[in-house]
């Protein structure tokens, strides 16, 4: 994971320095700066996994399309045979205008009217099929974007944290390089003072305030695509209807601990929140496996997950930290 490919370096500069020149400071934003990474990292497993289920669906059109068009090609056959059948009755009545040309051309007219019905409605059917073609092919376009400027937004904190890695090392053989310098000069000897006694360099000890803690970063792909699915899961649920459920037993089966249960929310959608652990993290749910990446500063958070079980074959795991809920609301 890319999270850890600057700790070498990392520890590297402390070894070199010895623990004394890094201060906590600069230790503290290079640790912010692989927290964003890894959150980076996150919001592109999560647009990974929203691509993946454009795909899937536009695969599904590509073959609702190809029955649609099948269809209307069978129903303008029909249409011209029903046509035809009708020219021949109107023909057949005029010549003979007997109760049983009559009664054939009255078949044949509705023959016809069915079929021009026939028709209208395979050629809508395949426009709409093609309309939301159509429209999910923009959405996968705009999610290939995404994971595009994903990569470009990684690539450049990665850069960014081997820049405060590089500054560190740089620091710290500076620092090196002085004490050996001091190290090397010759001491001036100085007449020893005594001590002075502790009532005389220690002051009054005084309450220290208590330092307010940072607020949380939230990472702006993150706060839309945990936007994006709320909406997804209120939209689908909104008619109320639960639907059959696909399993008699759905759990979630963290690295550590005991396994979750899922509640069943309708229409193949489960849902728990349940607290992670930072790291690259593989989760177990029945026979099915997900990695996700939890950044550092969500260890021990309360995460949502959502199981999306309507396409079998291929699942899908929504994640997202609990606390977002909240900035959506603003």
């Amino acid at each position: 994971m890319a999270v850890t490919r600057y700790c070498s370096l990392f520890l590297a500069g402390l070894l070199v320095i010895g623990g004394a020149g890094a201060t906590a400071q600069t230790q503290e934003t290079l640790a912010a700066e692989k927290n964003r990474l890894a959150r980076m990292e996150q919001s592109q497993e999560n647009r990974a996994v929203e691509m993946e289920d454009i795909e899937n669906e536009i695969l599904s059109y590509d073959y609702k399309l190809k029955r649609a068009e099948e269809s209307l090609e069978k129903a303008r056959q029909h249409y011209d045979e029903s046509r035809s059948e009708l020219e021949q009755a109107q023909s057949a009545h005029q010549q003979k205008g007997n109760s049983d040309t009559e009664r054939a051309l009255h078949k044949a007219k509705h023959g016809f009217k069915m079929a021009e019905r026939g028709v209208d409605s395979r050629t809508r059917r395949v426009e709409f099929i093609r309309e939301n073609y159509k429209e999910l092919q923009a959405e996968l376009d705009e999610a290939k974007s995404a994971i595009a400027r994903g990569e470009s937004r990684i690539a450049d904190q990665e850069r960014k944290i081997e820049k405060v890695v590089n500054t560190m090392l740089a620091k710290a053989d500076a620092a090196k390089r002085a004490a050996s310098v001091e190290k090397a000069a010759a001491p001036v000897s100085k007449p020893e003072v005594p001590a002075p006694s502790v009532a005389e360099v220690e002051p009054e000890s005084q309450p220290q305030p208590k330092a307010a803690e940072p607020a949380r970063e939230i990472d702006p792909e993150l706060l839309e695509y945990v936007k994006g699915e709320k909406e997804r899961l209120e939209k689908l649920l909104s008619d109320g209807e639960e639907g059959k459920h696909t399993f008699r037993t759905l759990d979630l089966e963290p690295t550590r601990g005991e396994s979750i249960p899922f509640e069943f929310l309708g229409h193949n959608q489960y849902r728990l929140v349940a607290p992670v652990e930072a790291g690259r993290q593989t989760y177990e749910i029945n026979t099915w496996k997900f990695r996700r990446t939890i950044p550092a500063d969500d260890d021990g958070v309360r995460y949502v997950f959502i199981f999306d079980g309507r396409r079998l074959s291929r699942p899908r795991l929504v994640m997202y930290p609990e606390y977002v809920l909240d900035h959506l609301k603003d």
